[in-house]
């Protein structure tokens, strides 16, 4: 990870916190994958390219870690909603949006917070 990347994210992630509380934006975070946390019924608890969309009901309990970002997220579409924690480290994530709930159109450089093509990978070909 570098210095920029280390010092970048969280205070984005931060940002992306502090903002969902108002309800004005939404964000959209791709990441090669995240880790879903212990307790789990899951057998697999490594979720590949899945992007995660963020308001203000989407995540609860996050935790800006040094290394990784930690959200309690509905993962099952089902009811009564489920949350779990996942753990979603720096490294893997390639990209971050944000868009206005009130603006119909944004140009990129107004939505695209974060994005470094380099750091995206496709999961490994013998993982499921």
């Amino acid at each position: 990870m570098t210095t920029t990347e280390a010092s970048l994210l969280p205070t984005l992630l931060g940002q992306m916190i502090d903002e969902l509380a108002g309800s004005q934006w939404y964000y959209w975070l791709h990441a090669n994958y995240f880790d879903i946390q212990p307790p789990t019924k899951r057998t697999q608890t490594r979720w590949w390219q899945a992007p995660l969309f963020f308001d203000d009901d989407a995540l609860r309990n996050p935790v800006i870690a040094v290394d990784a970002l930690l959200i309690d997220v509905i993962l099952i579409n089902k009811l009564p909603a489920e949350w779990e924690r996942i753990r979603i480290d720096y490294s893997q994530i390639y990209s971050l949006k944000r868009f206005n709930r009130h603006q119909q159109r944004m140009q990129t450089d107004e939505y695209l917070l974060y994005y470094d093509a380099a750091k995206l990978q496709m999961p490994p070909l013998d993982k499921a």
